[in-house]
């Protein structure tokens, strides 16, 4: 536990069903989103495979890990900080029913717009006798491909007769998720799904596996209690006890919020009480050295942040990394906190963003700095093995390119909460599209425009109109790429777009179902069958089938097996068979004899 050399996570094992059990719903969060990153998600919720699994190549197994999470998960992220994926196929545009961007308004006090900021999952799964399991997950991670450290902390609970607070919390946040819904038949029926969770979470029973944590709190912040006020941390004891020891970790940090632990103890004659900061080298320039003289500062070194480089030949896919873990633990006599998610020890993280973090409660003897400290540097902390490097605290100048970074981002953002809109229109099966911006100044960026799966461009402005796009080029995707004349970002936002064909779902189905080869392998996978997969090869590799020409008897005893046990077991697993008979649009592609069989099999699973 909090050891990086052999406790090591893996994103998509922490979201794939316990054995036994399937995805019913998973409600989840991220401030940066990346779509390719969204899908490797799915992957591991729809077909328990690994985020980074060959299967991202597949067509058919993509297709399905999307048909099959695309009702079933809400995905919700900061307005305008959806990044750009590498390979963007007509299939994500079966992502725009997951993915929900919040748009936070100015605050008095701040600066710059409050982020939406939480990393959190909150999954229900279900077996075939209807049990639920409900998955908790907080991280300071990002659903990104980001190198960096992070940490994240996870239990798993059960429904029980007996009525709970602890879980009101959660309940309140699901809450806020719901504000920022929209109210098309998409959003409202996810909005019904995330209700039924918060009728159901104050009898779910939450057990951390790990002896050494007695106690939890969930702690959202910046959203409405149920009761009246808002959830914050400053009730806590990390925002208002005094301490033996505080261990801070944290990649974006300011003066005043360290200078508080700083000088906290001061008058209550604790006795040698130690202060342990480990953050970012671009955040010592938001420090004062009087603001942190009691704390021992440690930046990650520069072989471990390049370290990737040096051993690496391929330079389209080296990434820096860096520390990205939030992370607090304060002990006070024998008891000890640890505080894990997504909270940077900063003003607007505490008093201005929507974040979430889990309060841990321990003691001293199972969790304690000296523990975490020796997981960290190792047993030499002085030695060329420690990835980190204790640091003087001067009057660091603030990097430029921070700034610039800043600048670039809030033009996406102030052009994704002046809320555009589109319209489609259609003539001689082709589509244009509508944009309505309106009227916003970019500060004399230069920002270009164009809808996710076209190549078509234009420059911004309070009306832009895409022509002569194809079906299959339609989305409520756009990219924004705003640049300063040195440095550029390029950002997708979402625009709830008017007048999309309701049969755009099918063209993209149809685009990957495409024959009867492809639609019995698609069968053959939907019912979790290697095997069946298997006999058809050989039946494929012997007598022809699947040929281009389209006339050879397809053989379907090994599929009739197996949906007879199917029907038995899992007949949920016919949702995903009906799905793809709607769907699939072209003639020819469904077999006649497997219509009537299906037929035969929809009666009986009752769909």
């Amino acid at each position: 536990m909090l050891n990086p050399n052999k406790d090591r996570l893996d994103y998509g094992q922490l979201l794939t069903p316990p054995a036994g059990y399937y995805l019913d719903f998973a409600v989840g969060t991220t401030y940066s989103l990346n779509l390719d990153a969204l899908v490797g998600a799915t992957l591991s919720l729809g077909l328990s495979a690994e985020t980074d699994s060959d299967l991202m190549n597949n067509p058919v197994c993509l297709l399905e890990a999307l048909r099959s999470t695309g009702d079933n998960v809400a995905l919700y992220c900061e307005g305008g900080q959806i990044h750009l994926p590498r390979n963007v196929t007509p299939l994500y545009i079966l992502l725009e029913k997951m993915v929900f961007p919040v748009k936070t308004p100015k605050r008095r006090g701040l600066s710059s717009y409050p982020s939406f900021h939480p990393k959190v999952w909150l999954i229900r799964y279900a077996n075939q006798h209807k049990e639920a399991v409900y998955r908790f997950i907080v991280l300071s991670r990002n659903l990104t491909f980001d190198r960096d450290w992070d940490v994240s902390f996870c239990m798993d609970g059960v429904v029980q007769g007996r009525k709970r607070n602890k879980n009101l919390p959660l309940c309140d946040f699901l809450q806020y998720l719901i504000s920022q819904t929209p109210r098309n038949d998409n959003g409202k029926e996810k909005i019904r799904r995330i209700r039924s969770i918060i009728r159901e979470l104050p009898y779910v029973l939450f057990t951390p596996e790990e002896k050494e944590f007695m106690d939890f709190e969930f702690l959202p912040v910046g959203v409405k209690r149920e009761g009246g006020g808002y959830h914050s941390m400053d009730d806590t004891p990390l925002m208002t006890g005094t301490f033996h020891e505080i261990f801070i970790m944290s990649p974006f940090v300011n003066g005043k919020m360290i200078q508080d632990f700083n000088d906290r103890n001061y008058g209550y004659g604790i006795k040698d009480p130690q202060y342990t900061l480990i953050t970012r080298e671009m955040s010592l320039g938001f420090m004062k050295p009087e603001e942190a003289d009691n704390f021992k500062i440690y930046t990650m070194r520069d072989a471990i942040i390049d370290g990737e480089s040096i051993i690496s030949d391929d330079s389209q896919s080296i990434q820096s990394q860096d520390i990205h873990a939030k992370l607090y633990m304060m002990r006070k006599y024998s008891d000890t906190d640890l505080y894990i998610g997504s909270l940077n020890a900063t003003h607007n993280a505490l008093h201005g963003n929507i974040e979430f973090m889990i309060w841990l409660m321990s003691k001293n003897r199972y969790l304690n700095t000296e523990k975490l400290k020796a997981a960290l540097f190792g047993s030499d902390k002085d030695g060329k093995d420690n990835p980190f490097q204790e640091v003087e605290l001067r009057d660091n100048k603030i990097d430029e390119s921070i700034d610039k970074s800043y600048a670039l981002d809030a033009i996406v953002k102030g052009i994704n909460r002046n809320s555009p809109t589109a319209e489609v229109s259609e003539s001689d099966d082709r589509y244009s599209i509508d944009v309505y911006f309106g009227d916003y100044d970019t500060k004399g960026f230069k920002v270009e425009v164009r809808p996710l799966l076209s190549n078509k461009r234009a420059s911004f402005d309070e009306y832009i109109r895409f022509e002569n796009l194809e079906m299959t080029q339609l989305s409520e995707f756009y990219v924004l790429k705003v640049s300063d004349g040195e440095d550029s970002i390029e950002r997708v936002i979402v625009i709830p777009t008017k007048g999309l064909p309701d049969d755009r779902e099918k063209t993209v189905v149809t685009s990957v179902v495409n024959n009867k080869e492809c639609f019995y392998r698609y069968i053959a996978f939907l019912l979790g069958e290697d095997e069946v997969l298997s006999i058809l090869e050989s039946e494929e590799a012997l007598n022809g089938i699947g040929s281009a020409d389209g006339n050879n008897v397809y053989s379907i005893p090994a599929l009739y097996e197996k949906m007879l046990k199917t029907a038995a077991t899992i007949p949920e697993k016919f949702k995903g068979i009906e799905y793809l008979m709607k769907t699939v649009s072209e003639d020819g592609i469904i077999p006649e004899d497997f219509k009537k069989l299906y037929e035969t099999f929809k009666k009986a699973v009752k769909l």
